[in-house]
Formats: structure tokens, sequence, C-alpha cells
């Protein structure tokens, strides 16, 4: 990913709430401003060419991802056209290779795409099979649930009811591990030493094996290609279905902080990943000859939940059960590991694996007849929309996380305004973009500065039709007809004009949610709706996270830009090169001191913020060594891994 160092300007206005005085924490003796990170190179981007040239028949929706830090980032969702694909992308420099993967009626598969240079090119050959033509709809994808209180039931996961149905209670007792051997319509669960299976289609039961190698239950169980993957903490075992023999056993290395509990699963392209306590993991290497499984965290930390189970479907969408009473269904995105609970039910989900609908049963119908079928799309209603491309995920929300003195050194606690951000742009069958969301949500503000907060993007204002959702009670911004503000040469949109008109410290409260002291407000979220005359190419748009700014709600022109980014029409160029700032408009070199020290960092997951007054260095060992590796190392400082926190300088009460 890329992980970005910015620069924010101060909000230095008349203001109702006492202005709190600056501390330098007292028990550290050392400062930020000891170090130079003047090595920090911010341009980072390179426009692709990425051409696609697809020989098979049929409809196809592209997914296209790349990893990094071992994340996989995810560029979004794209309709194929006739012979594939052909697009521009802004990508990180560093990137050499990126993943395909085709989604269409005849399965799901994945590819590797080189990146040479500034173009990335990828041939798919049809195949021998071809496309399906027409197919049923009988099929309903779902999951297969057990516990351990010996309940057996389904959920239906082919719409947002996530229907369950009970089966018969399992034979043979309570169970925290089961598995599918779909082509053969068999489900596996392990009671004890014992591994039994159920017979779909006659709703039998039958003992397949008397002993494993755990000697005992284990937590994780997967089928595939006619082996078990069984699993408990940091041990593995392959083991050949039919005859029980032990094939293989690993140790898993990777895990942090925690190896327990959770499941592994396939997902449709044959990649294995494993969650459990402590995060959504990735396989990236299984070795027979030395015993060993390497994997890669996706999440940023820990999981608030004591996951149990884990399940992929066809449409690479991961499922995970809950070890509570009543437990949660959860959906985990596969980009960054960020999560939301789908259903809640009566009773505990140990463990789940997933029955997918082979291609004959695919539906073919394309109900607004934009040539993308129903399966494919996520507008089937709708012919001016196909699908859908998120930033940074479908699920996660990125984060910037403000200081606001410029150009006065503050207390680089990055907490002065917390913003959660998501991206959607809606795109049509010919991957043009017909509209743009932007989510966004005040999650705390620990200053007293009034503070309002903006987006420039970079499409010409004449090809955007409306843009509705603003937040703009208050003084100080003037909006045109389309929505965009008044007098500005670019699209400039004001998301709010004051943060306080959305968000109030708790009754005897300074901050908001800064303080663990304090009671905390629950955090405010605005969505934007940019509408275009005609559809776009998404290109046009610029690059994420675009041009975000805060400005003073008593001072217009006091702007505050990310560092590198440009100040827009109304911004009061008088205030660059004053106090600590080091800005050179004429170099591209803005919102930095002479040591380019940040006021401002985006980060692509939900950040844990330091709490007041505590310096984000402190919270975070391993945000300087980042900074003066000039990102190569501690990608993932804000993460939890053993060492990287000190989590009493760290807000967790939202």
């Amino acid at each position: 990913m890329k992980n970005l160092l910015y620069l924010i300007l101060p909000l230095l206005i008349v203001s109702c709430i006492e202005e709190p005085p600056f501390e330098e924490p007292a028990e550290n003796s050392s400062s930020l401003t000891d170090f130079s990170f003047d090595s920090f190179n911010f341009e980072t981007s390179q426009m692709v060419a990425l051409n696609i040239t697809d020989y098979t028949k049929g409809a196809a929706k592209y997914r296209i991802h790349y990893l990094s830090g071992g994340e996989s980032l995810s560029i979004g969702s794209f309709i194929k056209q006739s012979s594939g694909l052909s697009i521009e992308q802004l990508l990180p420099a560093s990137i050499s290779e990126l993943y395909v993967t085709k989604i269409s009626a005849d399965g799901t598969e994945t590819f590797s795409m080189p990146v040479s240079g500034a173009s990335a090119n990828l041939t798919i050959q049809q195949t021998a099979a071809g496309s399906v033509a027409n197919s049923s709809s009988d099929c309903i994808d779902h999951l297969y649930a057990v516990n351990n209180n010996g309940d057996f039931f389904t959920i239906d996961i082919s719409n947002s009811s996530f229907t369950p149905t009970d089966l018969s209670q399992l034979q043979g007792g309570g169970s925290i591990a089961n598995a599918l051997d779909q082509a053969n319509g068999i489900m596996y669960y392990n009671v004890g030493k014992t591994l039994y299976a159920y017979d779909i289609a006659s709703s039998t039961f039958s003992v397949k094996h008397t002993n494993n190698p755990f000697n005992g239950n284990y937590p994780r169980l997967e089928y595939k290609g006619g082996y078990f993957y069984m699993s408990n903490k940091n041990i593995m075992h392959k083991v050949e279905a039919a005859t029980n023999n032990l094939v293989a056993s690993y140790t898993i290395n990777g895990f942090i902080n925690n190896s327990g509990g959770g499941d592994l699963a396939f997902d449709s392209h044959g990649e294995l990943y494993l969650a459990c306590f402590s995060g959504l993991y990735k396989f990236t290497s299984i070795n027979d000859t030395n015993g060993t499984a390497e994997i890669v965290r996706i999440s940023a930390e820990n999981f608030p939940f004591q996951l149990t189970s884990m399940a992929i479907d066809r449409q690479d969408r991961i499922f995970v059960g809950t070890n509570d009473a009543n437990s949660n269904l959860i959906q985990i995105s596969k980009e960054d590991g960020a999560y939301q609970i789908v259903k809640t039910f009566n009773k505990k989900i140990n463990d789940l694996t997933a029955w997918k609908c082979d291609t004959g049963s695919l539906n073919q119908q394309d109900s607004d007849n934009d040539g993308v079928i129903d399966e494919l799309d996520d507008y089937p209603n709708d012919p001016t929309a196909a699908v859908d491309s998120y930033t940074p995920s479908e699920l996660g929300m990125g984060t910037f996380a403000f200081e606001d003195l410029w150009p006065v050194k503050g207390d680089y606690d990055f907490n002065d305004m917390v913003i959660g951000y998501r991206y959607t742009n809606v795109l049509n069958s010919d991957n043009k973009s017909v509209r743009f969301k932007m989510s966004f949500t005040i999650r705390a503000v620990g200053a007293a500065n009034h503070s309002g907060f903006g987006i420039e993007l970079d499409v010409d204002p004449t090809l955007i039709a409306s843009v509705s959702g603003h937040k703009t009670d208050g003084q100080n911004t003037t909006l045109n007809a389309k929505g965009l503000e008044a007098q500005q040469s670019k699209s400039v949109i004001i998301v709010f004009n004051d943060s306080f008109n959305h968000l109030k410290p708790a009754a005897g409260a300074k901050f908001i949610n800064t303080d663990p002291s304090e009671s905390s407000v629950a955090p405010f979220t605005v969505e934007v709706v940019v509408e275009f005359t005609n559809p776009i190419a998404p290109e046009l748009l610029g690059e994420a996270p675009f041009n975000p700014f805060i400005f003073s709600s008593y001072e217009r022109g006091k702007e505050l830009h990310l560092a590198g980014k440009m100040p827009t029409s109304l911004a009061d160029a008088s205030l660059f090169g004053t106090a600590s700032d080091d800005t050179n408009v004429n170099t591209g070199k803005t919102y930095q001191d002479s040591n380019n020290l940040p006021w401002a960092i985006h980060i692509i997951h939900e950040f844990r913020y330091p709490i007041e007054k505590n310096r984000i260095d402190q919270g975070y060992n391993k945000f300087v060594d980042w900074g003066l590796s000039s990102g190569a190392l501690y990608k993932d400082w804000y993460g939890d891994n053993s060492g990287y926190r000190n989590t009493n300088k760290i807000y967790f009460n939202n």
C-alpha cells in the first residue's frame, strides 16, 4: 500500500472554546523535530496502461489487485469488453505485478499480470468448455454450519437475509470443525478422534476415520483435491482423505500476537487463507520439503471477537462466525481485513464450509439489458450502472489524521481532526464512471479550532452535473448551482463547514473522542454523491485519495492540504513560508517543514490514533523508523504487531 506523509496547516481562528495550551510530553526528552525526513520520496506513483486480451466468449467481470507490504490492495472491478479490457490506472511505482480475477458463468480464475515500465499486459485464451449458454436458477449458494452442541444447519448466502435452515442433529455429538467435498457431495466433520461423513444427497451419516494427527479435537479443517488440511495454532497437517495417511506436517510461521482459534479456507483459485483471533492471514508458501508454511497478515490488528470459523464462497467473499451463544455471521474483506456483521443467529457457529453453485446452474438473465448478466451486475436493474470500484475496499475505511497548528509546530498527536473515508466509483458496462460516492466519517476532534473539510477532484467542472449530500450549514463558503464551491477553477467540493456543527464534546469534556477519561460521542458520517453529465473515464477523477483539505471555519483562505498537493483558488498564499512552513509552490513542495516533518498522515486502514497530548511516535514505536527509511521499512507501523504499539497512549474508545 501507499503510505503517504502529509502536512496540515493551522486553523488560527477565533473560537468559543478555550484553546488548550501546547505541551511537549515530559516523559520523552527527544522530539520529532530531532529527525530529518527529507529523504522521504512522496512521488510513488505512475500511470500504467493495463491491457487484457481475452479470447473467451461471454460476459465477465475482472477484479484487479496488487500486493504491497503483505496486503492485497484492490484497484476495483471492471466489465469485460468485446476483446478484453484497456484502461489506464495510477499505481505505486514499486509495483511489478498485478493479479486479475476473472469472474464469469464458467467460474472464477486468477491470473498474474506483470508490470513492465508503464504498461501491463495479459492474454487469456479460450477454454475448451466455452461459456454456458443457458441455465436455471435452482441452485442456492449456502454455508453448512456446525457447533459443539450438535446443531447442523445451512445459511442461505444468495441474498442479504442469510436465512438459516435446520438439518438433523450431528451423529456422534458436537463438532468444531467441518469441510466440504462438493464434487462427491460429502460434508465432513470431526468429533474428538472420529471423522464423520454426511452424504448430502441421501442425508445419511457414516464414520470416515477413527483417528487423526492431533489425537482429538482441532478447530480448523478444510478439504481440497482429495486431501484434508487440519490445523491448530501454528501446526497444520495434510492428510489423504481416502486412506487417512499423513502426507505432510507444517509449522506455520508469521502469526502476529495470537495463533489461536479460527479456520482455514481455499478461495476460488486455490489460495489458502487462515482467519483466527489475531486477524486474517494468507498463505504465501507451503513447503513440503522442510515442513514450513509462511503466512502474512492482511488485517491491521486483532479482531475484536473470538473467531471460530471461516468459509469462502463462489464470489470469493469471506464469511466467519464468532464464538458466542448467539453467533454473529461476519463478512471480511480480502483486501484489508475490514469486516461487518451481516447476521446474528440464536445459536452458536463453531465452523462453516461453503457450497458453491456449479456453472451449469447460474442464471444468464440480463434484467436491465446492459450486456452484463445479473450474476455479474452489481446493479442488475439499472442499465446505466454495472459495477462498483472501491478505495480502500468495500468494507474498510481509510483515515486522514491531522495536526492543525501549521505553520507552528504542534504536539503531533495527530488527533486534532480524524476523518475516515471510503470512495465508491460506480461504473457502467463500458467501465465509464457514471457517479462517484464519497463517504466521510468525523471520528475525533482533539482541538478547539473550528475546521471545515473539502476535497478537490481533477475532473473538469463542466463534466459534473450535480453534487449532493454535503453539510454546508455555517458561514464562509458559497456553492454554485451544481453544488461545487463557487469561484474555483477546479472541481472543489465542500463536505462540511465546521465539524462542531455535527459533533459536540460530551458534557464536561474538552475534546471529542481523544481523551479516554472523557465520555465518547458517536462519529458523524457524510455521504457526498457526484453525478456526471455523461459517463467519464475513471482516470479523469485523479489519484486517490485525491486532494482533501481542511480550512478555517472563520477564514476560508486558511486552507490546509496534504504534502505535495496544490492549494485551491481560494487559499491564502501569504501563509506559505511563515513560522515552520517550508512551502515552495514553484518546486512542488507544499505544506512541509524544512525537515519534511508531517502534520498529517494518510492510512489505508482505520487508524487507532494517539490519545490527547501523546506524540505519534510515543504511541507507535516504528513511526520514526518508517519515516527515516522513506517508507521502505515498517510499512505496517500502525498495526498491532508485537513491539509496535504502546496501547496506553492510543485511543480505543470508539
